[in-house]
């Protein structure tokens, strides 16, 4: 009987524990990868390369990403394999560093890179670039989004830059470039590109290539500082490109241009005093007027507006009888320049 009871019992501990724990079928654990990058781009300048890229702030996850590392690769490729280039699968399987490629030095700074090309291996040359990353935890990302180029012999950039200020105009000018990067192959360039910053990124001024070495920037503001650099383009209308940055140059427009003198001073003598009137100006910074009068014999003029007149109009009431009176008026914009007198003479 004791027997049976033990066998009994033996039994169901064996499927009690049996059961223990289970939580159905496993499952093999999800790999730690980072978000590849969306947004790769790869434009040439002159003799370099220029990557950018938006860096991925966490894991697929969702989890908080810290980035140790980042590749970009590269794959070289003629165009008779595709009309797109290599795929992701081949470029995966394929594409080296760019420091095993030996086609340039390369300079990594966050989220921007700068390839530095060896113009002999790779001009004219197709290359399709990828660029992935890795955390501190887990593998790496998934290729970002592949960006084919076929580096250009490029125009050097523009020389001699300079600039002239004027009361509504910024004028630039420059020498464009004698040769192509390789100093040796004259330049072929269809025109240039503007550009100026003030506290951000260089923005372009041009809507279209300017094709002659000068530029006229007409929306600043006097006192704002300004810097400019200009690009030597080439190419054709469905593939342009740029030279490296001529040297930036830097200006702070200052107002020291006078407004216009009133026009058509008129004078009536009335009662015991002098009208005076005149065509307003038409200055959008004028600040007001000034009004001089100059007594026959006397050898100064005495500016008889203390404060500036807000209108082309005044009256003199501290005249004399039977005297003669030389008017001078003056505008002022809100700079403090002032114009050349408009005058006129009047004999009470």
């Amino acid at each position: 009987m004791k027997k049976s009871l033990l066998a009994i019992l033996s039994c169901f501990l064996f499927v009690f524990y049996a059961g223990c724990g289970r939580k159905g079928v496993l499952q093999e654990p999800v790999p730690k990868l980072p978000k590849k990058v969306e947004d790769f781009t790869v434009i040439q300048r002159g003799g370099r390369i220029f990557f950018s890229w938006t860096n991925p702030v966490s894991y697929i996850d969702g989890s908080p990403l810290e980035i140790v590392k980042i590749e970009i690769r590269a794959l070289e490729f003629s165009g008779a394999e595709s009309s797109h280039g290599p795929g992701k699968a081949e470029f995966s399987r394929q594409g080296r560093l760019l420091s095993d490629l030996k086609i340039g030095q390369l300079q990594t700074n966050n989220n921007r890179a700068i390839l530095n090309l060896d113009l002999g291996k790779t001009i004219r040359q197709k290359f399709v670039f990828g660029l992935r990353v890795k955390g501190r935890k887990g593998d790496w990302s998934e290729f970002s989004n592949l960006v084919e180029l076929a580096p250009l012999l490029l125009p050097l950039p523009p020389e001699g830059l300079k600039t002239e200020c004027f009361e509504n105009r910024i004028v630039l000018s420059w020498q464009p470039p004698d040769y192509f990067a390789d100093r040796k192959s004259p330049a072929i360039i269809i025109g240039f590109n503007i550009y100026r910053s003030t506290e951000s990124d260089f923005q372009k001024l041009n809507a279209s290539v300017v094709d002659k070495p000068v530029f006229e920037d007409r929306n600043f503001s006097f006192g704002q500082t300004y810097r400019y650099l200009v690009r030597a383009v080439s190419g054709n209308e469905s593939d342009l490109r740029e030279s490296e940055d001529s040297e930036i140059l830097g200006i702070t427009p200052r107002d020291i241009f006078p407004p216009e003198p009133p026009a058509e001073v008129q004078a009536i003598v009335s009662g015991d005093g002098i009208r005076l009137s005149w065509l307003p100006n038409q200055e959008n910074d004028l600040a007001g007027y000034r009004v001089y009068r100059l007594k026959e014999g006397e050898s100064r003029p005495l500016l008889l507006t203390a404060e500036l007149l807000p209108n082309p109009v005044f009256y003199d009431s501290s005249v004399e009888k039977n005297c003669l009176y030389v008017y001078s008026i003056t505008s002022v914009d809100k700079s403090g320049n002032e114009s050349p007198p408009g005058k006129i003479q009047v004999r009470t």
